[in-house]
């Protein structure tokens, strides 16, 4: 019994952090989609580590790239399409973000490489894709890794936001490997792997 009330304590606190990042990203991200100023200095701190997300996800010409979590401003789905010239696809369970965000990328013109769609990453259809990347402001975080674990290519890679290492025990418990592991000035970040 006692193990059970850790697990849903330790749960609870996991996506109280998500949920709460949630809503100071957007905060940010709607300021950053109304002026020219905030994107860009939202931009220039993002882009060192999706930058780096990008290489250590190793992004082929023929992957197909998922990003759970886009938001109002899709910096990272931008980035990676700019980066690779890969078609992404960006989904976030927010209609008023996704309303916000398609209009940003055809704003940019990059409509051809970014499809920005409704969806949740508990239950998107995931099994087409190669890589998936899942924001920081995810939530519930274990439920959307089990779907993902069930459903992802035998192949394919995750690259997965943690604010404190607070997914390592997700991690671990869904079977993932970690392949490696980057440590940003707030978070960090894992690249997964299914265990064979």
């Amino acid at each position: 019994m006692e193990v059970n009330k850790n697990k849903n304590i330790s749960r609870f606190l996991i996506n109280s952090r998500r949920i709460l990042s949630c809503y100071y990203y957007n905060f940010l991200e709607l300021l950053a989609v109304k002026t020219k100023l905030f994107q860009k200095l939202l931009m220039e701190w993002r882009r060192p580590v999706f930058l780096n997300e990008i290489k250590m996800a190793n992004i082929k010409k023929n992957d197909k790239v998922l990003l759970i979590g886009c938001g109002i401003f899709p910096s990272e789905t931008m980035l990676i399409a700019e980066q690779t010239g890969v078609d992404v696809v960006g989904i976030d369970n927010s209609p008023q973000a996704v309303k916000i965000a398609r209009k940003y990328v055809k704003k940019k013109g990059l409509s051809k490489n970014i499809k920005i769609e409704y969806g949740d990453g508990k239950d998107y259809p995931i099994n087409d894709f190669d890589v998936i990347f899942i924001a920081i402001n995810v939530w519930p975080i274990d439920f959307v890794l089990k779907h993902i674990l069930k459903n992802m290519k035998l192949d394919g890679r995750v690259m997965c936001k943690s604010l404190k290492n607070d997914i390592i025990n997700v991690i671990e418990k869904e079977k993932f490997d970690i392949v490696s592991k980057l440590e940003n000035p707030q978070t960090q970040s894992f690249l997964l792997v299914k265990k064979k």
